[in-house]
Formats: structure tokens, sequence, C-alpha cells
């Protein structure tokens, strides 16, 4: 009976080759485009959480209110952690962590920069990444030790028997490689971390935090004993910060589950909420609903090919055969189409998995994922053999054998029939999509559009490091000399980087609630102005050489001027950190005009330009009138001259700009690829039911034809039916896609307003490559000679 039923199943999907080949490809590519979103969202979902004690692994977060406020982030003093775990019994292990960039070299190899960090020595005992080799108890307790990954250890010594090699970071300190791990895994917060050192090699670098509690520039990572309540502990530890300040400040802390950190990333009013998690429910969503269209596809073509198969059925029931015994049959056309389905999706997965990366910028694979892959692909076969095929097969059973050896079974024109409301159904999500793709967009052009605020042409910039401070005048001079660069300053901070902020300022008539506004903060030396093209307002730049006094200086941008209330800023005295040991005056000696530091979406803070204290930066502006590769190459000639040692590390500012736009990019363009599959997928479909449409309608064709109606006409009788039922689908897509734009819009301060005219251009769209796939068989069928059709019925 089944071979019987195989047969029958095959014969009828080679005789309707069209329709078989676009119910293959509609449901293969709605199966691999649903399992590419799916093995994504797994990976992510994994995030930190493969630690052996994930569920009581937390980061301690700080939480504060400024200027009226309240902020939580995960930065903390470095005097927190040791005062934490001693005063607290709850917890079993305590790692702070302090991230470096350093050059790391051995004495065979010149050296490159490695990203590392500086931790205590239960790093290891809360983060149990896979040993390699070497010490794998107590790999950082000494000073001078250091744990690489595999990447690293072959980079530096081509082996990974390197357990007790030297090698040097910075030309400052001597280490012993302690151990080699694994490299961290993509789905790791250390993900491409090259080494790590213990918490004492900080102190040989100079680098000392241990009685600040006003520095939050560490992160502190706890693990809790067995069977402690978090909320319990939470409030115990929360005021911890205050009362070792005597109440001086009003932070709190509290710890953060690590199943937590990255998909719940984003701080609104003081509370973690969801940052990542929102991305990935929102692509969960549209890869379903492509699978959907692609269903609905298979249940159009199938119902829609009822009448082919009415004699059939009706033959059959008279001769006996039972309804379930259709049924099975039915089902059996379904499951065979959905097995070809799912092995042409497995080749497009292989062949999309590559691009999909290219686009996240990540590293998934079936191989990592390989249970979890193929028991959902399997899930996926079976969901869409039967969703997609038992309705139609229950429709095809019960038509009355009477009536389909009459040929009777057309549906009632009246109404909507369920195929209607499916394509409707279809075309709604894939204009939805596209109306998204068309915002976000907008949205990222706006920002791009937005001026920066100073000149990012022609201005590149790379670390202060190794001998390059010494080395700075000589280093500046020899640029400026050469006609290579136009300027040259030095700062702590990027101009295309947001980097770092404080507060407890006092200014004239200041409140004392003014003491918690937060200020964006950079060190610079003289020719800053010059250098980035910022535009300057009233007063002069900073420049210690002219104005010995200006360690002291500070330029202020206009929403410093304006938060301040100061209508006459230049010669106004600023007190830092007002009350405190580290109290310092400033001196206002500048306005500058605003310039975007952080996302192009936001407010632009107020900002305080001090005078030079410490750098990490060289910014240079590089001569317009000659070429920039011959520029490039200069400037990498003189570092190498003033930093033999380290390798030139030069960054364009424009490309740094650019980077903010990133996670916006990437949300576009997933969008725009998954909206342009939908309704390509939806056009698939819509071409199968214009060519069975056409085909049952070749007689009325004819007549009409020879009755003298024109091609035209014939064309608008075959069209206007799924026409209208596309423009419904617009004016149903169009304030759902409003409705969900305005929700993801909120999220920025300075957003696109949505036009009338993206809707129109949508739906324009939508109307065209419908009008487009109806018209290729519309036309055709309209051009057709009518003598053959009516000789043929």
């Amino acid at each position: 009976m089944i071979k019987n039923y195989i047969k029958i199943a095959w014969r009828k999907l080679w005789k309707n080759k069209v329709y078989s080949l676009i119910n293959i490809l509609g449901l293969a590519l709605g199966i691999s485009v649903t399992l590419i979103i799916a093995l994504w969202v797994n990976s992510e979902l994994k995030y930190d959480r493969f630690y052996t004690i994930t569920d009581r692994l937390y980061q301690v977060y700080t939480r504060d209110a400024f200027d009226g406020e309240q902020h939580t982030w995960g930065g903390t003093p470095a005097v927190l952690g040791p005062i934490l775990k001693e005063e607290h019994p709850e917890i079993e292990h305590m790692a702070r962590v302090w991230n470096i960039d350093h050059r790391i070299h051995t004495d065979a190899t010149s050296g490159f920069k490695a990203t590392g960090i500086a931790s205590d020595a239960a790093f290891f005992n809360l983060f149990d990444f896979q040993f390699i080799n070497g010490n794998k108890l107590t790999p950082i307790d000494r000073p001078d030790a250091i744990v690489l990954t595999a990447s690293m250890a072959k980079k530096l010594f081509g082996s990974l028997d390197v357990i007790g090699r030297h090698l040097e970071l910075d030309t400052i300190t001597s280490l012993i490689v302690e151990a080699v791990i694994q490299d961290i895994p993509h789905n790791s917060k250390f993900e491409g971390v090259d080494f790590f050192c213990s918490w004492n090699y900080l102190s040989k670098t100079g680098q000392t935090f241990s009685d600040s509690w006003t520095a939050y520039n560490h992160q502190t990572y706890v693990s809790l004993k067995e069977g402690i309540d978090l909320t319990t502990f939470n409030n115990k530890v929360e005021k911890l910060v205050t009362n070792h300040t005597n109440g001086e400040t009003k932070a709190s802390i509290y710890l953060y589950p690590a199943s937590r950190w990255h998909l719940y990333n984003k701080s609104v009013n003081g509370h973690m909420v969801e940052g990542n998690m929102v991305t990935l429910r929102m692509f969960s969503l549209i890869g379903l609903f492509i699978l959907l269209i692609a269903c609905i596809n298979f249940i159009n073509l199938s119902t829609a090919g009822a009448e082919r198969s009415a004699k059939e059925v009706g033959v059959r029931k008279v001769v006996g055969a039972s309804k379930k015994s259709l049924i099975q049959q039915f089902l059996l056309e379904s499951i065979i189409i959905t097995l070809f389905a799912g092995i042409v999706a497995l080749s497009l997965i292989v062949l999309a998995l590559p691009i999909f990366n290219s686009i996240i910028q990540g590293n998934i694979s079936i191989n990592d994922q390989s249970l979890f892959f193929w028991g959902l692909f399997i899930l996926f076969l079976i969901v869409s053999a039967i969703g997609a095929g038992i309705y139609p097969a229950f429709v095809l059973s019960s038509f009355e054998p009477t009536k389909t050896l009459k040929g009777n079974v057309s549906a009632s024109r009246s109404g909507l029939k369920p195929r209607q409301i499916l394509v409707i159904l279809q075309f709604v999500i894939s204009i939805c999509l596209g109306i998204c793709t068309f915002i976000i967009s907008q949205q990222i052009r706006y920002g791009q559009d937005r001026k920066s605020g100073y000149d990012q042409s022609n201005l590149v910039y790379f670390p202060l490091e190794g001998r390059l401070d010494n080395n700075y005048e000589a280093l500046r001079n020899e640029l400026i000399q050469q006609d290579i660069a136009s300027s040259v300053t030095k700062s702590w901070g990027r101009i295309s980087r947001y980097g770092s902020n404080s507060w407890g300022y006092a200014w004239p008539n200041s409140k004392p609630e003014d003491y918690d506004v937060v200020f964006n903060n950079m060190n610079v030396d003289r020719d800053f102005i010059k250098t980035m093209g910022i535009r300057l307002l009233r007063g002069r730049d900073i420049d210690i050489n002219k104005h010995p006094s200006d360690s002291t200086a500070v330029l202020l941008n206009e929403a410093a001027v304006n938060r301040m209330g100061l209508s006459d800023p230049i010669g106004v005295q600023i007190i830092a950190a007002k009350g405190t040991p580290y109290e310092k005056t400033l001196n206002v000696v500048g306005i500058i005009q605003d310039f975007v530091w952080q996302s192009p979406y936001d407010d632009i803070a107020p900002m305080l330009i001090q005078g030079p204290n410490w750098s990490d930066y060289v910014h240079i502006r590089l001569n317009p009138s000659r070429s920039l590769a011959s520029n490039i190459a200069n400037v990498e000639l003189i570092l190498k001259k003033y930093n033999p040692d380290f390798p030139t590390d030069l960054h364009f500012v424009d490309q740094e700009y650019a980077k903010k736009f990133a996670s916006q990019k990437r949300t576009a363009n997933l969008t725009g690829l998954f909206s342009g599959l939908a309704i390509f997928i939806a056009c698939l479909g819509l071409f199968g039911l214009v060519s069975f449409s056409t085909t049952q309608r070749q007689k009325e064709v004819g007549i009409r034809k020879v009755l003298g109606a024109s091609v035209a006409g014939i064309v608008s009788m075959l069209s206007k039916d799924f026409l209208k039922l596309v423009i419904l689908a617009i004016l149903i897509a169009s304030p759902i896609a409003w409705w969900l734009m305005n929700k993801w819009l909120d999220s920025f301060v300075h957003r696109v307003d949505i036009s009338l005219g993206t809707f129109i251009m949508a739906g324009a769209l939508a109307v065209a490559l419908a009008l487009i796939t109806i018209s290729t068989l519309a036309i055709r069928a309209a051009l057709s000679n009518p003598v053959k059709t009516l000789r043929d019925e």
C-alpha cells in the first residue's frame, strides 16, 4: 500500500513540475533561513553560560544618580573587591579585572600589540577556560606569571610547548609563561583576549588604584557559595561603598548574574534591561514568519491544485477509497516535497553561513551546535510536512464524488477565500519587513548626515607607546618640517571614540545637586583644536608652551556652558573633585563647538577638555596636498625611527567614526536580507497561483478574445484580483510597521521622523513586484491562440 502511495505521489509531483519546484524552493528557503537564525539565536543564548559555576557567577555592578537620572554600569573601584570578599563569607571567589593593550615580544620576535587582562589569582576559579598545559591550579599567583592563549603561544614561539619561556610586555616587565589555554570561545565576554597576568603586574607599570573609591574603572567578579540567595545578598551589600566613604558617595552595588551579561546589557533608569535580547526576539520572529510564508505557499498551491485533482479524488471515492486513505496519500506527497526541500535547505545553509557570519561578524557553525541543529532540522521537517500538508489533505479528501465528477468544485466567489487570506498574510509580513528595512536605513543615514563637529578627512591617530612619549617633540617636529602633517597633537583619549567621564565639579552659582552632573573628559596638548578641525567659538586653544599655567586650563563645549548657565565663561574658575584630597582649580580659556564623541543618536554631553596631564594617543592632520599613500608611508617610517621596538598601529578617524553605526547597519542588513527573501518567497507563491489561475481560465480568455477583448483588458482581468490582495496587505502592514518602528526609534534621542513617503515607496515596490510576477503569466495567457484553446476544450 505504502509503495503504491509513493508511486502515485511521485507521478503527480513529476507531472506538475513547476508547482513542485516552487514548493520545494520556497520551503527550502524558509527552512534554511529559520535554521540559520536559530543557530545564531542559540549561540547568543549560550554567551557566558558555559562556565562550570555559571549559575553562581556574578559581576559587581554600580548604581548611582547623576543629574537627576539613575545609571548603572559594570565598573567598580579596585579597592572594592578585597573588602567585599573579606566582609562577606558568602563569597567563594573574587577577581578584579583590568584590561591592558601592550606590545608583547620575545628575544626572537620584534613583537606586536596584544590584548590582555591583569587579574587576581582566583580568576581561573571563576572562568574555567580549557587548559592545554602548565599550571592549572595557580597560574597567575606570581607577579611574573603569564598565561597565553594557544594562538598567542604559536604566534610568539611557534609552539605550544612554552612553559617556563620568557617574554616581555612593553619592554617594562619580563614575565614567565606559566600555562597555555585554548583560545577564548567567541561566546565569552573575554573573546579576543590573548594573555592573562597577575594583578600585581600593575604595580610594576606604575598603575596603582588600591585606595581610591572614586575610580570606577575596574570590573569585579565573584562567585557565591551554594545555597546563597541573590536578592538577600544584594540587599546586604547594597550600601557597602557608602559605608566605606562615610556617606560621601551615594553609589550602591549589586551582583549581576552571568546569564544576563550579554542579552540584558542596556541600562535604563538604573536597571539593566533587554538590549541584545530585543534583537534576538525580533529576528526569531522574522525567521518563523519566513517559514510561515513558505508553508503558506505550500498550502495555497496544494489547495489551488484541488480542481486539477478533483476528478481523481471523485473516481477513487466511487471505487471505495476511504477519506483516511486519501488523507494519507496527500500527506505523503507533502512529506516527499518536504524531504526534497530539506536536502536543498542543507545545501543553502552550507553556502549561506559564511555570508551570514560576515554580516553579524560571528563564527557560527553547525559543528558547534550539531545536536541542536539536527534536532531542530528534523523538527522543522515534521512541522512543515504536517503543518503545510494537513489542511490541503483534508480539503481535497472532503470533495463530494458527485460534484467532482461533474467538475463542480469551485468555491463561492463571495467574500475572501482561505487561500486569499493566506496570500494577504504572506504579503503583510513581507511588506512589513520591507517598510522596517526602509526606516532603519533612514535612521542610519540620519546619524551619518549629522555633523560630527570636527574634520574627519586626513586625520589619523596612533597609540603613544614605547619610546614615543619621550620622543614626542622630535616626532612632532619632523612630521611638520617634512610637510607630512599640517598639525599634530597628543591627548588622553581619541576624538572618534568615547573615553571617560567624571563628576564632582563646582562653578560660580552652582548648587549642591550640580555635584552629580556628569562631564565627558579629555586631556589634550597644544594644537588640539587645529588638528581636530573643531570650531573655536571664544577664547583660545590650550598651549602649555606659550602659557605655562595651561596645565590647569580647560576648554568647554557648548553643552557644558549651557548646563553651567555661564553667560561669560572665559576666565571662570571650575573646581574639580571639590572637598576631596584631589581638589583642583581649573581655568576656562576657550569655548568650542559641540562635537560628537559618543553616539550620533544621543544628545551631546557637557565636556571638559583639560590641559596636558597624561596622554595615550597622538592625532595627526595629514597634509591634504600630498597623496594619502605617500603620507602614510612617511608616517610609518618616522614612527619606526623613533619607536623601533613597536609595530606601527595607525588608524583613520573617519573609519573609526563609521563604526558607531555598526549595530544599526547590521540590523538593517539582516532585515533587508530577510525582507528580500520573504518577498521573493511570497512572489514565488504568487507566481504559482497566477499560473494555476490562468490555466483554469483558458477557456474564458479564449472566448473573450474571440469576442474582441484587448490584450490589456485580459491582463487586467487576470491581474486585478491578485493586485487587490496585495493592496489590502499594504493597508494592513503599514500601521503594524509604523507601530513597530516607532517602538524601535524610541530608543534613540535623535531619530528620523517616519514619513508617509516611506509607506508609499514600500507599497509601490510591493505592487510593482507583484505586477511583474502576475503580468509575466497574464500577458502570455492573453497572447495565446484562442482557436487552439477552444478546440482543446
